[in-house]
């Protein structure tokens, strides 16, 4: 009994015992994992050999075709318009008609000056007539003038002898004084003249210079074109009554057209001794991607900066007199040819002053000179001064996480 008690006891031990050994066993015959390897990530990028050569970098400048010699016609007077012969756009030649206002509103202000004139030539001429009646009627006086003082003397030597009486005396002196007044005024009369006929020739010219201004006006009263040119706007239609100065068309001429375009200020100094020195400094545009580019010739330097740099005015040349003022064009500025200069596309460079270089598999940061830009087989590229040796191989492949030691691998496309 008790032999069956110890065997029931005893089988749980020996299965515990039995499950101890097999996961023993079983454990130290396990296979052992090989450790992981961490391999370290590899990039491709594409790479050129840095070869200098002798270049010249171009800049992109983005200008607006104006007109040096746009014309403003106003209206001379107050008036009505009377015919209009041209149409916005329409190009016109030397002594065609463009706007012509009212001849009535143009002939009354003319007819008014020369009354004008005439009344201020009467006033002339009579003021010398008056001059030449003054200069009698003071010789005059004075002659009376005389007679009185030697006929106050006569009384005094008559009243010394008692041939006379002391009233006649005071009667003689009275007359003697007003006469001497009446010397005086005349005297005055004569002095004015100098400064009437000033006064009085003051306003002749005066209407002269009105009289003139009105047969300017009735020629300004219709607008011609001095030369062939092009209507860039027309103000006005028939019938408009307007005010003076205001534009009643305007109008340039074919050959007055120019790009202004801005330049940088970082290429202010290089730009401003190359056109001191007598160098031809060009720009081309391209018209379009089969066409040879038109070359444009830098005229002159704007008077003036700001901020954001300096105006440059480019000669249209014949081939581009279609331009019309307001249109948008880009250029490509031609710089001076540089030695030991590399071009690289622009997606090797790194803000403005990095390029990564391809050296042993990984990539090695160089700090580079950004010169301009060139155009190679249509794309737009970056010209640079090197750092580095001939030769070197440049990273083209633009990596966000570029860094110095950065392990790459170079592929071809």
């Amino acid at each position: 009994m008790w032999m069956t008690k110890i065997k029931r006891a005893l089988l749980p031990i020996g299965i515990i015992v039995l499950a101890i050994v097999v996961f023993v066993y079983m454990k130290s015959t396990k296979p052992e994992q090989p450790p992981v390897q961490v391999k370290e990530k590899v990039w491709m990028v594409q790479v050129i050999e840095a070869k200098p050569e002798r270049l010249a970098p171009m800049l992109r400048l983005y200008g607006q075709v104006e007109s040096n010699s746009m014309v403003s016609a106003s209206a001379p007077i107050s008036g009505v318009v009377d015919e209009v012969w041209v149409k916005e756009g329409q190009t016109v030649k030397a002594g065609d008609k463009l706007v012509a206002m009212n001849v009535q509103d143009l002939q009354i202000p003319l007819e008014q000056a020369k009354a004008e004139v005439a009344d201020a030539e009467a006033q002339l001429r009579l003021e010398k007539l008056a001059y030449q009646a003054n200069v009698e009627r003071l010789a005059h006086e004075k002659k009376v003038l005389a007679f009185k003082r030697s006929d106050v003397t006569r009384t005094e030597q008559l009243l010394k002898k008692d041939l006379t009486s002391t009233t006649a005396l005071e009667q003689s002196k009275e007359a003697l004084a007003r006469q001497e007044y009446t010397v005086v005024g005349a005297q005055l009369a004569v002095e004015e003249h100098k400064l009437k006929s000033m006064q009085n020739q003051a306003r002749l010219d005066k209407a002269k210079a009105a009289l003139e201004q009105a047969k300017l006006n009735l020629k300004r009263g219709t607008v011609v074109a001095p030369y062939d040119g092009r209507i860039a706007s027309v103000k006005v239609s028939a019938g408009n009554h307007v005010n003076a100065g205001a534009v009643l068309v305007e109008y340039y001429s074919l050959d007055s057209m120019e790009l202004r375009a801005k330049l940088p200020v970082s290429e202010f100094h290089e730009i401003n001794r190359r056109l001191n020195s007598g160098e031809k400094v060009t720009a081309l545009y391209h018209e379009s991607s089969s066409a040879e580019p038109v070359v444009l010739r830098v005229d002159r330097m704007a008077g003036e900066a700001t901020t954001s740099g300096v105006d440059l005015f480019f000669e249209l040349p014949e081939q581009m007199k279609s331009s019309r003022p307001g249109d948008l064009l880009d250029v490509e500025l031609q710089g001076s040819e540089r030695d030991g200069v590399v071009a690289v596309p622009y997606s090797a460079i790194y803000g403005n002053d990095r390029v990564y270089l391809v050296e042993d598999g990984r990539l090695k940061v160089v700090k580079v000179k950004l010169l301009g830009d060139l155009t190679v087989n249509g794309a737009l590229w970056a010209l640079i001064e090197p750092n580095f040796p001939e030769g070197s191989k440049i990273s083209i492949t633009h990596l966000p996480n570029a860094v110095s030691g950065l392990k790459v691998a170079e592929v071809t496309e």
